[in-house]
C-alpha cells in the first residue's frame, strides 16, 4: 500500500487518524524547503537530488522524511538496528553532531564504561568539559535512545555563538520497526517552518 492510500480517509485500514499532521513530501520537496530556509545551498540540494534521482519525486513515509533531512546534511541520527560496537557508534554520532556546529562544539575523549549504580556511563568532553550520561542497554547491540535524547542537549552551541539547536524529530512510526532517532540542527524559526511544511514534530 502506498503512502497516499494510507492517508485516504475512506480506507478502513488507513492511518489518516495517526497521520493527520503529516504532509506527503518527496526528496525534491524537502530540498526546496531547505534551500528556501537557507539551511543548505543550491549545490548541496542538486547533489543530493542527483544521488536520489530514481525516486526524488516519490512520496516518503514519515521516517524517510526524517532520513531525507540527514541526506541533505542538516541532521544526524542514532541507529535503531543492532550495531557492532556501542562505544564506537556513540563516538561516531557525537562526532557527526559536532561537525554540524561548524566548530562551535567539539567532542573528544568518548568512553563507555561500567558503573556500579547505572548499567554503564557514557563520558565525553564537550569543549574540554567532561559530560557524563547514564545509559541502559537492553543488549550489547543496541544504543540507549533515551540517553541519546538526553545528551544531545549538551551539543547545542553556547548562547550568543550560534542560534541553531538540535531538535528531536518526532514522527508517527509505522509498523514494528526499530526506527532511527533523528536530530535536525536548525534555528527556532527554521524548526517551525519544517514542522509546518513537513508535518513533523520537533522538540
Amino acid at each position: 500500500m502506498c503512502l497516499r492510500e494510507l492517508l485516504d480517509p475512506d480506507r478502513p485500514d488507513g492511518l489518516r487518524h495517526l497521520l493527520s499532521r503529516f504532509r506527503p513530501s518527496t526528496y525534491a520537496d524537502v530540498g526546496a524547503l531547505l534551500r528556501r530556509t537557507r539551511m543548505v545551498g543550491g549545490e548541496q540540494v542538486d547533489r543530493v537530488l542527483t544521488e536520489y534521482a530514481d525516486f526524488a519525486h516519490h512520496d516518503l513515509p514519515p521516517h524517510e522524511v526524517a532520513a531525507a533531512l540527514q541526506a541533505f546534511g542538516v541532521a544526524v541520527s542514532a541507529h535503531g538496528d543492532d550495531v557492532d560496537d556501542l562505544e564506537e557508534n556513540y563516538a561516531d554520532l557525537l562526532a557527526a553532531a559536532a561537525a554540524l556546529t561548524d566548530g562551535a562544539v567539539t567532542v573528544t575523549d568518548v568512553r563507555l564504561r561500567a558503573d556500579e549504580e547505572c548499567d554503564e556511563v557514557l563520558e565525553f568532553a564537550r569543549n574540554g568539559v567532561l559530560v557524563t550520561q547514564p545509559t541502559e542497554h537492553r543488549s550489547d547491540d543496541y544504543l540507549d535512545h533515551a540517553a541519546v535524547a538526553d545528551f544531545f542537549g549538551h551539543l547545542d552551541p553556547d548562547p550568543g555563538v550560534d542560534p541553531r539547536r538540535f531538535h528531536l524529530v518526532r514522527f508517527v512510526r509505522l509498523g514494528d520497526v526499530n526506527h532511527e532517532t533523528t536530530f535536525v540542527f536548525a534555528t527556532p524559526e527554521q524548526a517551525r517552518l519544517l514542522e509546518r511544511e513537513l508535518g513533523l514534530e520537533l522538540r
